[in-house]
């Protein structure tokens, strides 16, 4: 278990609990690469504060467990990762066969009670929708503020600007999460009709098994990527969305070399720097400063997830179909995006929007 949790015993003569090496293997294969890592990190979180305090780590005592979550609360830890912390602790006791303290009501009480003096509402990223904040996306007449569209016009025409216009557009038209962005290949594209297309999704966060999903690809995502993989070809199993590196030659002119494939952090900052561009081409509109600087901080790769989901919703599409289009297994997720959408055709604004 030394691979997951620094053991402290809890009598300092006892045998050391042990996972058999075979568990801690399959274990680490049945769980993403994502999970693998948030459960590391969860219990050497754990194991720091038991060391720093004396306390028992395997087995831990519901005493020691709730001491932990309170100590994360006072330390300004979210609910969210106070659960995510129990459930972490909970799954190292169970690979080490031993009791599990996150099930005492001792424990369970401290997670409702944090709950409730720390609220349960998680910090979501900022919607970037098609057109910006409009009634219904396809009546809309023009882009109106920071938006997709907005930023897919102020893209150059360079190697870079090629890649970013077809990254973002894909991004958007399949609400595709960061990782599952940079996982795509050229061979999971897929001619459609009328000019669109289909993007096969081999796995996702949702789909860990690999069963597969289709996400659908409009005509202007597969012109994009036709300019992008046009101007830099590859094969069909190499990613397509890849790292650029910049130099220049003897007369100062840039020379652009294609690298490996982008990490899923770098698709926040392609978003960032499209934004960049949009607003020095002036195709933001009147924007106040604050209010830029504001949107560039809140600009993440989700951001186009959650807002082709409130676009979908805005244009009256019903949450079973988003939920199957989006791949989504629950209701919640999606129904939270389109939260802030929803008051504006609820029953009072329905009266009071006329008075």
């Amino acid at each position: 278990m030394e691979r997951l949790l620094d053991i402290t015993p809890v009598d300092p003569g006892a045998a050391l609990p042990t996972v058999d090496a075979a568990v801690l293997d399959v274990a680490e294969r049945a769980m993403s690469a994502n999970s693998w890592r948030a459960l590391r990190a969860d219990l050497k979180v754990f194991s720091t504060w038991a060391a720093s305090t004396g306390a028992a780590t395997l087995p831990a005592s519901p005493e020691t467990v709730a001491a932990f979550l309170r100590a994360q609360a006072d330390a300004g830890k979210k609910a969210a990762t106070l659960a995510r912390y129990a459930s972490s602790i909970a799954r190292a006791h169970a690979l080490a066969n031993q009791p599990d303290p996150t099930r005492a009501e001792l424990v369970r009480l401290e997670l409702k009670a944090q709950r409730r003096a720390l609220g349960v509402r998680q910090k979501q990223a900022r919607g970037l929708r098609f057109r910006g904040q409009v009634a219904d996306p396809l009546a809309a007449a023009g882009p109106i503020g920071v938006c997709v569209e907005a930023m897919l016009a102020a893209a150059p025409a360079t190697l870079q600007g090629l890649r970013d216009r077809a990254l973002l557009s894909l991004a958007f038209d399949t609400g595709l999460r960061r990782s599952e962005i940079v996982a795509v290949r050229w061979a999971h594209i897929e001619q459609g009709s009328a000019g669109s297309g289909r993007l096969f999704v081999p796995r996702s966060k949702a789909d860990q098994e690999g069963a597969g999903a289709y996400a659908y690809l409009s005509a202007r995502t597969m012109q994009a990527l036709a300019a992008w993989r046009e101007a830099a070809w590859a094969a069909n199993e190499d990613p397509i969305f890849r790292r650029l590196h910049r130099a220049r030659d003897k007369a100062g002119a840039d020379v652009w070399t294609i690298g490996a494939g982008l990490s899923a952090q770098s698709v926040t900052l392609v978003y960032r720097a499209l934004l960049d561009q949009a607003r020095d081409a002036d195709l933001l509109g009147a924007i106040a400063e604050a209010d830029f600087d504001h949107w560039r901080r809140s600009l993440t790769a989700h951001s186009t997830r959650v807002g082709l989901t409130q676009d979908l919703f805005a244009n009256g599409q019903d949450l079973a179909g988003i939920m199957h289009a989006l791949r989504w297994k629950s209701p919640q997720q999606p129904a939270r995006y389109a939260q802030a959408l929803a008051v504006e055709a609820n029953a009072a604004a329905k009266v009071v929007g006329k008075l």
